[in-house]
């Protein structure tokens, strides 16, 4: 027997049914955290102390707590290995109502949820601030801090997602075997030899996260490929008012290259530092 992140039991071969323990509390934090998040936007008081509130309780509690719960990589997941043992198609549905959920989320809003209530990437966005810093007065220059073009990493994530996809058709399982998800469950059980390779995986991102923002959600999240997509149509996004001044602090501060005025969005984190650099308050949340 072989258990992946609370989710999927291969026994034999088979799978066996979906962990609703696992995904309705998943389901239920994501929910407060969007709702939570919204409000404090809309009502203009995140800030930077706030927004790491939320980020250390997103860790301590979806990560440390839970077990890396919320999770958006875990319904794709189970897609992947239901395709991989070629089990009934009857165990898909619960991880596409949860993924169509967290879509239509980005749809509606953007990446909050990759933003606020993902304990990966809060754990990313935490570390990121060592060397991607929200200056008032003006962008620092930062030693050792890799920025790459914004299409770059859009390309690497679908390449990725698609080896992912193809390996699955063939029967070879690999997210299963590294994801670093799981890697939030190895300090409760450090004799599981299964979750050895997805914690170091999740050291090795955490690390990375020093000199590069967000790499496994810009470069390697199968959720985020898609996330990022639907996020260029979402409904509401920052966007500049008439006080703009065109300054470029904004553009020259965001780590995704995302604050241009014709950015669609789809990489944007809510990580406030556009807002924060802003000498004239001119980027609000449009609500559509």
């Amino acid at each position: 027997m072989e258990i992946y992140h609370n989710l999927t039991i291969l026994q034999n071969g088979v799978v066996l049914p979906f962990d609703y323990s696992f995904g309705v509390p998943m389901l239920f934090s994501w929910i407060v955290t969007f709702l939570f998040c919204i409000i404090l936007i809309e009502a203009e008081l995140m800030n930077r102390k706030v927004s790491v509130v939320i980020y250390l309780i997103t860790i301590l509690v979806g990560g440390l707590l839970l077990g890396g719960t919320p999770n958006a990589v875990m319904p794709i997941q189970q897609i992947l290995i239901t395709m991989g043992v070629r089990a009934e198609v009857g165990y898909l549905l619960p991880a596409i109502i949860i993924l169509c959920v967290l879509f239509a989320s980005s749809l509606l809003i953007g990446r909050i949820f990759c933003g606020f209530a993902c304990p990966l990437g809060a754990l990313q966005e935490i570390i990121s601030k060592v060397n991607f810093k929200a200056d008032l007065k003006a962008p620092k220059k930062v030693k050792y801090r890799i920025e790459i073009s914004s299409q770059i990493p859009t390309i690497i994530r679908w390449i990725f997602l698609s080896i992912l996809i193809l390996f699955a058709l063939w029967g070879v399982l690999i997210l299963p075997v590294f994801n670093p998800f799981s890697g939030f469950l190895f300090p409760k059980t450090p004799s599981a030899q299964t979750l050895l390779l997805p914690f170091i995986g999740l050291i090795i991102i955490c690390i990375a996260s020093i000199f590069m923002y967000r790499p496994w959600c810009r470069f390697l999240c199968p959720f985020g490929a898609g996330s990022s997509l639907y996020s260029q149509f979402a409904r509401s996004k920052y966007q500049r008012t008439d006080d703009c001044t065109d300054c470029g602090l904004c553009e020259d501060i965001c780590p995704t290259q995302e604050a241009a005025r014709e950015s669609k969005k789809g990489e944007c984190y809510y990580c406030n530092r556009c807002i924060e650099i802003c000498p004239h308050n001119a980027i609000k949340l449009n609500l559509g």
